[in-house]
């Protein structure tokens, strides 16, 4: 980004000129002071101020002042500055300035990253369910006892591993399984660790919380896994992972697999690869300053029969699946309870629709909406059937609104199907009508297959002492197996589609084939767990494809209190809970409640712009994986066999043996981190012990500012 002017946000809220009062004198305080610190007391006094005058008096006023105060202190906490003339503005961090220090670039993105991840160690259940877990002396008659069990000893490990030191690595690849023999566990609550009586499901949570970023439960499909050592007594844990759903829109991926206007067009294009050099300038040319120049050469990779062969098979791959998307989507909305309201409509009249149909929809949309907005729309989860889910305010409006693309689009498709497929798409392309056709059918194809064939990496990491052998790496490698693929089908294989089955009024159930998965790095920089991951497989190589960044926009700078505020404003201001946050309502329910109270305070919502880009990686598990998520096939290509899953996924812990731990074990340095590993100091009740006195301390400096 530029100079700083074009990172100012104006944060000038709303408020009474009681409260605008005391912004004013606060706002100007902090300009005063230089560091930090001084000025996260100076906010946190003032909150302390208002918070005690809540107790005799609740205003939206009140509440409106202190959700500004709390938004102004989460961004100073993540090294926002502040500028005042005429206005008060803040200043978002210059994203370039750790550009040549990755170090200090990390250092950054973690502050911003446990802000939020400490406010959870602030709550008691959590500290409660920390300390059963570690209590050492806890014997019961189930036999259940410390999670401490389950975490390698740094020196018993180091012992383990020091003979491999000077042996070569062949040697070692074949020793080291005798030490380290990794299996993946599917975490299931309810389920007992057969070593320690601990549940599973707590056993996993207890690591999760070790991890930087918080643990928030997400709605839709989730399967947690742990990755054990039978090698070692009690089969201590190695790493953790979780899938989870994935981001309905992440443009670089859906750029990745085709979903968007501009991968359609890309696959139009010829393909070729541009190389710029370097050549001397004629003699004649030449000059003191300027002797060479920049020269453009294209290399063509593919020739012109190649290239229309190419383009005229995409294009009638893509019309086909296009037309069979829109047909699908029509045909799983229900319609017929429409049909019995209104004497205008028919069978006939949704088959060839005009524009009665269309504004009867848009009546019924409407009519919803405004149920919905008055505070009269019923749960759609608390129906006992799918029938009565999809005649609620929420499905009424969903489906009508559908209703209205789909026919309108269909109808495009019907009056242009005397073309040829390639002219079809691009003249398509070039009209409005076209590409909003084409678009629909694309989104279509993506919300058919998001919610079944693919799943976000939402958790994934080595736990110590095996992170210093690259454990990380282990338990990215073990999520593309077969037993993961299988535990995925096994769990979702027969689920009915919550949204899908709200929309037709009956059961849907997708063909649930994992296919794709999608993660992030935590920083912009590259991610060492990530890269140069293959898997080998008997029919290719499974890897960890970059495909491009995050947009480096969401929540995460906002800590609960900060979130709490917003939707009491917004509450208070609308006067209902506008965000419920049920299934069916739309994505991201964490960001809408934020945008709406930042709006209703009088908040810029460019604050939600927080600058850290990540890395996301996207991993086939098909060697059809695009063409099955586009629905040109119907069926997958597993690069797995699955003739025996559990053979196929330990080749994958062998070839982590073979390519990476084989060659960290023979690091002297790298012995000593994992002799110098102390379980005890790993605790979590150490970090919530040092985190209470760090707040102790803070709150004895505000107490006496």
């Amino acid at each position: 980004m530029g100079g700083t002017s074009e990172r100012e946000i104006d944060f000038s809220p709303d408020l009474s000129e009681e409260y605008q009062k005391r912004f004013d004198a606060l706002t100007d305080e902090l300009i005063e002071f230089q560091e930090s610190l001084d000025r996260e007391v100076a906010i946190k006094d003032e909150v302390r101020t208002i918070e005690d005058k809540m107790d005799k008096e609740i205003s939206e006023d009140r509440v409106k002042y202190l959700a500004s105060l709390n938004v102004l202190l989460d961004l100073i906490e993540i090294n926002y500055d502040i500028r005042k003339d005429t206005e008060f503005c803040v200043v978002r961090p210059d994203p370039d300035q750790y550009k040549d220090d990755p170090k200090k670039f990390k250092k950054q993105e973690r502050a911003i990253l446990q802000k939020e991840r400490r406010a959870q160690f602030k709550e008691e259940s959590v500290r409660e369910f920390v300390r059963e877990m570690e209590n050492d002396t806890r014997r019961n008659a189930t036999g259940e006892r410390s999670i401490l069990d389950l975490i390698s000893d740094g020196k018993d490990l180091y012992q383990d591993l020091v003979p491999f030191l000077n042996q070569d690595r062949e040697e070692i690849a074949e020793d080291l399984e005798d030490v380290v023999h990794p299996y993946i566990q599917k975490v299931e609550t309810g389920k007992k660790c057969p070593h320690t009586g601990l549940d599973l499901m707590d056993i996993w949570r207890y690591f999760r919380y070790t991890w930087l970023t918080p643990y928030n439960t997400v709605p839709g499909r989730n399967i947690n896994f742990l990755i054990r050592n039978k090698a070692k007594p009690n089969h201590p844990v190695m790493g953790i992972a979780s899938l989870a759903s994935p981001m309905m829109n992440l443009s670089v991926r859906d750029d990745f697999i085709g979903w968007t206007i501009d991968a359609v067009e890309q696959n139009l294009q010829r393909k070729k690869r541009v190389h710029e050099y370097k050549e001397q300038l004629p003699k004649e040319k030449r000059t003191a300053d300027k002797k060479t120049r920049t020269v453009t050469q294209t290399e063509w990779l593919e020739s012109e029969e190649e290239y229309h062969k190419r383009v005229s098979e995409f294009c009638s791959d893509l019309r086909a699946a296009l037309e069979k998307s829109i047909e699908n989507a029509i045909s799983n909305i229900r319609y017929d309870d429409f049909i019995d309201e209104y004497s205008e409509l028919s069978e006939d009249r949704f088959n060839n629709p005009d524009d009665t149909l269309i504004e009867i929809l848009k009546e019924i949309e409407q009519q919803a909406e405004k149920t919905i907005e008055n505070g009269n729309g019923e749960n759609p989860e608390k129906k006992d059937s799918w029938e009565k889910r999809s005649e609620t305010a929420l499905f009424r409006k969903k489906r009508s609104s559908a209703l209205q693309k789909l026919l309108r689009d269909r109808k495009y498709f019907h009056e242009h199907s005397d073309k040829d497929d390639e002219k079809f798409i691009r003249e398509g392309l070039s009209s409005s009508s076209g590409r909003k056709a084409i678009k629909t059918a694309l989104k279509e194809t993506k919300k058919e297959r998001v919610g079944a064939n693919m799943m976000n990496i939402m958790v994934c990491g080595a736990i110590p002492p095996y992170n210093h052998i690259l454990g990380g790496k282990l338990v990215a490698m073990a999520l593309t197996g077969p037993e993961v693929i299988n535990m995925y089908q096994d769990k979702y294989g027969d689920y009915q589609s919550k949204i899908a089955s709200s929309m037709k009024g009956e059961p849907v159930t997708k063909p649930n084939e994992l296919v794709f998965l999608d993660t992030t790095g935590l920083f912009e920089v590259g991610s060492a767990q990530y890269d140069r991951i293959r898997v080998p497989t008997e029919n290719g190589r499974i890897e960890y494809e970059e495909v491009g960044y995050t947009e480096g926009y969401g929540s995460v700078q906002f800590g609960p209190e900060t979130r709490k505020r917003l939707s009491q404003v917004t509450q208070m201001e609308e006067g209902r809970k506008v965000v419920k946050g049920r299934f069916g309502e739309g994505i991201s329910p964490r960001i809408r409640k934020i945008r709406r109270g930042l709006r209703n305070c009088g908040l810029e919502t460019d604050v939600l712009k927080h600058e850290s880009r990540r890395i996301v990686y996207g991993i086939e598990l098909a060697r059809n994986t695009q063409e099955y998520l586009f629905g040109v096939d119907d069926n997958p290509e597993y690069y797995w066999e699955f003739e025996n899953p559990k053979k196929e996924q330990e080749s994958i812990y062998q070839h982590w043996i073979d390519r990476w731990a084989s060659m960290r074990v023979q690091k002297q340095e790298i012995l000593e981190e994992i002799r110098e590993f102390d379980k005890h100091e790993f605790k979590l009740s150490n970090e919530i012990d040092f985190d209470n006195r760090q707040s102790s301390l803070s709150e004895f400096i505000i107490r006496n500012s």
